[in-house]
């Protein structure tokens, strides 16, 4: 006999509550963590349409990238909310997490400076409240529990008004395409302005950077194709950069304590599945550590294309505090290695490719994609210089923001 899983579908009474405290919101808003399901998508973004809530999604979570109505999802938050005054005005009263715990770090120091607010989680069997902040855990699925509630509010005609502004009225209307002045209308504002002080801000680095190699592949991948990210800086600058689109594209990651080994057989492992074209772009420590993944590569006929991000070292350290220490950083901290990995492209049997310009990157990435093969695009960076360009486009945020009347403090 084989026993099978089957997801944990809410009882009626729990969507009852839970479609209550929901529409009794004013200032509401939906989280989406990190997420292995492959169907929330749809569910969690017409919830939110008849909540007029934003939904902040990692792009983890599935929900940023796709051809649903993503009129209320929320991509820039990373940017907007590291500006103290902007996270202090934007106060919910509570907060739906679904998934992990997300990647952004703004992001959790909002909801932490927050604490007050409801938070309600689905988590279908797994442990993602480590801070013990939800106020309530609804032990389903997050899919099954949103289109349960889709269902309840649309059957009691509960749905806000088109400003987005936590009234209720029956009928049609749909706060997620508000751009009104309301709760949501001011998350989508926000949203707008930082997303294209990002693009502008980074799209000014014409030497090669980490930011912009973000930027590029969201021009570059096609519909279908699944990008693989590394730890550290990786998984942080896609959430960043990556913008939400109107493409199919699945985003995978190694979340964890261990999340630096690996990457490259699990990313290889994801390429053999078949489901699509597959970028992985990792950090030079991470695919050092595990170089010998890409026999698999060579033995089985996998088709990816690899970027490593090589800035001799580990980049995410020259953000934190202890890069002031600079007797023993580079030692302790930095670990810089000094090598080239034209050879380990070689030893394996890949094609690669090291583009010096913005043209031969996009050049490698689509002969990559073409490839039957594994081919590998190493771009060199400087650590220094890549935190200036990060700051410099959390302060091109800021300033936009300003312009426009939206925010007020200085970038923390």
């Amino acid at each position: 006999m084989r026993a099978v899983a089957a997801p944990r579908v809410p009882l009626p009474g729990q969507v009852a509550r839970l479609a209550a405290a929901l529409a009794e919101a004013r200032r509401g808003i939906i989280v989406c963590g990190p997420y292995a399901g492959r169907d929330l998508a749809g569910p969690v973004t017409r919830l939110a349409a008849l909540l007029g809530f934003p939904v902040l999604a990692d792009p983890l979570s599935g929900v940023r990238c796709g051809l649903h109505d993503r009129s209320a999802v929320i991509d820039a938050y990373d940017a907007f909310l590291r500006v103290p005054g902007v996270a202090a005005v934007l106060a919910p009263d509570l907060v739906l997490r679904i998934g992990a715990v997300p990647t952004s770090k703004p992001l959790l120091l909002y909801l932490e400076a927050h604490a007050g607010a409801r938070q309600i989680l689905l988590d279908d069997g797994g442990w993602n409240d480590p801070g013990h902040v939800a106020a309530e855990v609804v032990a389903a699925d997050p899919c099954l529990t949103c289109k349960a509630l889709v269902e309840y509010l649309e059957g009691t005609g509960t749905r806000r008004t088109r400003a987005g502004d936590g009234g209720r009225e029956g009928g049609a209307g749909h706060g997620a395409r508000s751009q009104g002045g309301g709760w949501l209308g001011r998350w989508q504002r926000l949203n707008e302005v930082a997303r294209r002080a990002v693009e502008e801000a980074v799209g000014a680095h014409t030497e090669l950077s980490e930011p912009r190699v973000f930027t590029e592949l969201a021009n570059l991948l096609p519909d279908g194709a699944i990008l693989y990210v590394g730890n550290s800086m990786p998984v942080r600058d896609l959430d960043t950069f990556f913008p939400a689109l109107p493409k199919r594209i699945r985003f995978l990651a190694n979340r964890g304590a261990n999340g630096i080994d690996g990457v490259v057989s699990s990313a290889l492992g994801a390429a053999a599945a078949g489901e699509g074209p597959l970028v992985l772009v990792i950090g030079d420590l991470s695919f050092y550590h595990d170089l010998n993944g890409l026999l698999a590569a060579a033995r089985y006929g996998i088709a990816a294309t690899i970027v490593v991000i090589n800035n001799d070292g580990g980049g995410i350290f020259s953000f934190l505090p202890q890069a002031r220490l600079t007797e023993h950083f580079e030692l302790l901290f930095g670990t810089p290695h000094g090598l080239d990995f034209r050879h380990a492209a070689a030893l394996y049997g890949a094609a690669y490719e090291r583009p010096a310009i913005w043209d031969g990157f996009r050049d490698a990435i689509q002969r990559g994609l073409a490839s039957p093969g594994l081919s590998i695009v190493e771009v060199r960076t400087d650590r220094r210089r890549n935190v200036e360009q990060h700051r410099q486009v959390w302060r091109a945020v800021e300033e936009a923001l300003a312009a426009q009347g939206l925010a007020g403090g200085g970038v923390r």
